[in-house]
């Protein structure tokens, strides 16, 4: 399984050979005579089939070459002559970007996607500001991903990450190219990016005058509303503002009282506010809908113990502990609970066996630290 698109071009580099031209070759070329003093790529079953064929006609070496410097181009743009590989190109080809666009169409009628890849991978080095270039290519990665969704494959996590960053790129270049915002909205839709779908969206809307793709947009934009909404909410509360959280996810709990996620993070809006019997009330909440639901568990410890409730604190920890045993994390918040009850050994068994799993994590030093001071200080 590959780990990055890098790696995806990286493996078809096996499929090419090289060949090298007799000094003596003429081939002529509609804008001078193809050089001779440099190796030319071939794709592996090309040359197997030329082989095999016989053939000996000029042109037909000439495509083969011509597919092969293409090829190249998309999956090894580093080679030391692919600049030489794109004149060539465009001395045979007087709008190569256009031959591109057909010949990736084509491929895409074929339903030969990757090698449909491969031709607007090519436009988009050899023309790095060519949006149509840019689109298509970035609907090939999404078409592929889509292809592997299907079969349960996670490599198309990498291909529709490629793909939106692509159409991403395309606004910095084009800002005005609508067709980019229509597809980057889902995408980020797919993301639970939410609010970025929604501004996406809205600038479509701005720019297009295609009635049916606004339509669509426009009911995609209600059925994210309350998705919006809870984004918004849930970002209130992670950047510490819990009072502008609760007005908005408050409102969503009247409609939505089964939401674990949405409970979670009202737990946690009051707990930052100092409420917490309100905060436990949410995080119980959240274990009849969720009753594994680890980091849930870990707030209702820490909420418990803030309280003074240590037996109710340790049972939840506990629980976390049976299904995540080896994290760092929960060792050292029962750890400190530990500490804070005034059971220091048990304290301490919990911080250093947090340590030998983590040992360079901050807050694990932090409460080894602290240990280290209270059992210093009872010496």
């Amino acid at each position: 399984m590959i780990k990055s698109i890098k790696e995806f071009y990286t493996q078809k580099v096996e499929n090419i050979t090289f060949i090298e031209l007799k000094q003596q070759a003429n081939i002529k070329l509609k804008r001078g005579v193809l050089r001779t003093d440099i190796p030319y790529p071939m794709l592996i079953d090309n040359l197997v089939t030329e082989i095999k064929e016989q053939r000996a006609q000029e042109e037909i070496k000439l495509n083969i070459l011509v597919d092969g410097m293409i090829y190249l181009i998309a999956v090894d743009e580093e080679f030391k002559y692919v600049k030489d590989y794109i004149q060539i190109l465009g001395q045979i080809h007087e709008d190569l970007d256009k031959y591109l666009l057909y010949r990736g169409f084509q491929y895409l009628k074929e339903e030969k996607d990757e090698d449909a890849l491969i031709y607007f991978k090519a436009l988009t080095k050899i023309e790095p500001n060519n949006v149509k270039g840019m689109y298509n290519y970035a609907l090939v990665l999404e078409k592929i991903a889509i292809t592997k969704y299907k079969n349960n494959n996670k490599e198309g996590n990498i291909f529709l990450r490629e793909s939106t960053s692509i159409l991403e790129d395309i606004l910095d270049i084009d800002n005005d190219f609508e067709l980019t915002y229509y597809k980057l909205g889902f995408h980020y839709k797919h993301a639970k990016l939410f609010k970025k779908a929604q501004i996406i969206w809205e600038k479509f809307i701005e720019l297009s005058t295609d009635s049916d793709l606004i339509e669509e947009v426009q009911e995609n934009l209600v059925a994210i509303n309350e998705d919006v909404a809870y984004e918004e909410g849930y970002n209130y509360v992670l950047n510490r503002q819990p009072q502008k959280g609760l007005d908005i996810l408050l409102k969503l709990k009247e409609k939505y009282t089964d939401w674990w996620n949405l409970l979670f993070m009202i737990g946690l809006a009051y707990r930052q506010l100092g409420d917490y019997t309100l905060a436990i009330k949410e995080f119980e909440n959240v274990l009849a809908i969720n009753k594994d639901q680890i980091d849930t568990l870990n707030e209702l410890a820490m909420s418990y113990a803030t309280i003074g409730k240590f037996d109710s604190a340790i049972e939840k920890i506990d629980r976390a502990l049976v299904l995540k045993p080896d994290d760092s994390e929960l060792l050292c918040n029962r750890g400190m609970i530990m500490l804070n009850f005034g059971k220091i050994k048990e304290a301490e068994s919990d911080i250093q066996t947090a340590y030998e799993i983590n040992p360079n994590d901050e807050v694990t030093l932090n409460c080894k630290r602290q240990i280290e001071e209270v059992k210093r200080q009872l010496h």
